[in-house]
């Protein structure tokens, strides 16, 4: 009998030391919403508690419709998109019960101007910002800067920016004719930095020391994680390490 509570004893404390299994937490989403909180933390999270950060960069749309599914923990996007990622997703086939979700406002990513950086001008007002991106101004000494064509590049991957940057600086009216189409978000950034006289908007998630970011009025953008029901506890230790390390959470 004493042999066997022995037996008993070491099991019992060997149980206590032994490592908390690791878990992984599966995260998907935009790039202004992933860039600008979860891909910086995950190397450092990964190392501190040996979870597994799994991070997938893809839109709104598709975003919501993993997590309906339930391939992902958490969708990751900013509110500008949420409505119309909703609509996107029941016209693919997926209805989503917004009252489904949980959503936690976790920090906020700012619409910014891209310009290369051999560019001189250093700040632009609103007034300028919409006669640049509808056309009325064409030469970058006309705001500031050395005599050069102003191009505009326009996204057609970047829809919630384009729409929050129509409606803010632009007042509604349609960005020039002249603008040339571009991709998404990082091939933005790649075109200001091969074109000297080039112009976009980006989110702040995609700024780089190689990138010029002029001064503009401010448009903030804020970053909601959507989870189906409340935060699993994984989710809720991501993000409490998110709010400890940057001091940024909704509560």
């Amino acid at each position: 009998m004493n042999i066997l509570r022995v037996m008993l004893a070491v099991v019992f404390l060997s149980a206590q030391f032994l490592p908390a299994q690791a878990e992984e937490i599966r995260i998907e989403g935009g790039a202004a919403a992933i860039l600008t909180v979860f891909s910086p933390i995950k190397e450092a999270y990964e190392s501190s508690t040996g979870d597994k950060v799994s991070i997938v960069l893809s839109n709104p749309v598709k975003a919501l419709i993993s997590l309906e599914k339930g391939t992902v923990d958490m969708a990751s996007l900013n509110l500008l998109s949420f409505e119309d990622a909703i609509a996107k997703a029941r016209a693919q086939g997926v209805a989503i019960d917004p009252a489904s979700l949980s959503r936690t406002e976790v920090a906020t990513s700012s619409l910014l101007v891209f310009l290369n950086k051999s560019n001189k001008v250093s700040k632009l007002d609103k007034d300028q910002l919409k006669a640049i991106f509808t056309g009325k101004v064409t030469n970058w000494r006309d705001v500031g800067g050395n005599d050069g064509e102003i191009t505009v590049y326009w996204g057609k991957e970047t829809p919630y920016l384009n729409k929050l940057f129509t409606k803010t600086i632009l007042d509604g009216e349609k960005v020039t004719a002249e603008a040339k189409p571009a991709g998404d978000h990082f091939q933005l950034r790649e075109i200001v930095l091969a074109n000297p006289g080039a112009i976009v908007i980006n989110t702040s998630g995609l700024i780089t020391p190689a990138t010029k970011v002029p001064d503009i009025p401010p448009m903030k953008l804020p970053i909601l994680v959507f989870t189906k029901g409340e935060p699993s506890t994984k989710v809720k230790k991501l993000l409490k390490y998110y709010k400890d390390e940057f001091g940024y959470l909704d509560e």
